[in-house]
């Protein structure tokens, strides 16, 4: 895939240009105190157990799912402070790792194997490292929660990754990932500030065709159309309605070749029901000034290994399958899995 970066520049604007200097010497200050210094970066190790798992017990190995074929799945468990709460995802086109994003602003990777069918067959050792921001500072910290809760990860083909935060809605651009890089701030949409605080940009993708889109969880204001944003190629965001529709809400996208998106959606219900489904997007509808209603593909009910499924990936495989990789979010939650799953999509 290509991606223009003119649409993005005329986006970027420095993150020292758009923070208040008073409110980081405090913050600084704070974390000299209690830190015992500031532009420290850490990097989080632990015990690991990776556990093969199926998506319908009852029925093990294969098997289909609407317009979806479970293929492969695992639980991640990693010992390491704050593991979990993965959401945004990147599964690399190769399938050699994944890469994501979490609400405690760390970085998660692992090197992926998968069989000459393209099947995944394992998880290597995970690795865990804070995001950066300003000064190449680490957000990775309980100082100020409202500045670290990732939420949408875009890989981009020349390897930079953009990351979409909630509560402090704001998007930020990595030209080196995984490392100590201070990111650039991508100029959000006009509107994105009157976000509910926990319902911002949850899914952030690059299109084949060198666009952005992103969608937020929630409504800007009452009523069930979300805000479904493309950052075009002349670097102006257009604004399309998303319809929410039987309680389920947007958590993860991702992008086909053939220029469709699928969504991700989640349905909660205290205490702890939670069904997922994915939706497809069409180019037609993308490029259009309709309100969207996505066409679900596949719906995962409690009778499935289901948990809160916010990461959402696709690749081509070996032999022209599109395969589909969901990662949970386990909220950090005892009672909840983190769990990574691979389908294959069959319409």
């Amino acid at each position: 895939m290509s991606f223009r970066f003119d649409a993005l520049a005329a986006r970027l604007t420095t993150l020292g240009d758009r923070r208040n200097p008073a409110r980081l010497t405090t913050a600084c200050a704070l974390a000299l105190a209690l830190l015992a210094g500031c532009n420290t970066i850490t990097s989080e190790t632990g015990e690991q157990t990776i556990t093969a798992v199926d998506f319908d017990p009852a029925h093990p190995g294969e098997v289909r799912i609407g317009e979806v074929v479970f293929m492969a799945g695992f639980r991640l468990q990693y010992g390491a402070r704050f593991f979990g709460g993965l959401s945004g995802l990147w599964v690399s086109p190769s399938g050699d790792r994944m890469v994501a994003v979490t609400d405690h602003g760390d970085w998660v990777s692992a090197p992926l194997s998968h069989d000459a069918n393209g099947r995944m067959t394992g998880v290597g050792t995970i690795t865990m490292r804070a995001l950066t921001g300003i000064d190449a500072d680490s957000i990775d910290t309980i100082l100020d929660p409202q500045e670290r809760d990732a939420e949408g990860l875009a890989m981009l083909p020349d390897g930079r990754a953009i990351v979409s935060f909630e509560r402090r809605h704001r998007i930020w651009i990595y030209d080196r990932p995984l490392t100590d890089n201070e990111p650039m701030e991508l100029k959000a949409p006009d509107h994105i500030v009157r976000l509910q605080s926990n319902e911002g940009i949850e899914a952030i993708e690059a299109m084949p065709d060198g666009r952005l889109i992103a969608i937020a969880e929630g409504p800007i204001g009452p009523g069930l159309v979300l805000d479904l944003w493309i950052l075009e190629r002349n670097g102006h965001w257009r604004s399309i309605g998303y319809l929410m529709r039987d309680g389920f809400k947007v958590t993860g996208a991702a992008a086909l070749p053939d220029g469709r998106v699928i969504v991700l959606e989640r349905w909660f219900a205290a205490p702890g029901s939670i069904r997922n489904r994915l939706r497809e997007l069409t180019p037609e509808q993308i490029d259009g000034t309709e309100i969207i209603d996505g066409r679900v593909i596949a719906e995962f009910t409690t009778d499935y290994n289901v948990d809160n499924f916010e990461g959402l990936s696709a690749r081509i495989g070996p032999n022209g399958q599109t395969f589909l990789y969901m990662v949970s979010d386990d909220n950090f939650n005892f009672g909840q899995k983190t769990y990574l799953f691979q389908f294959r999509l069959e319409p």
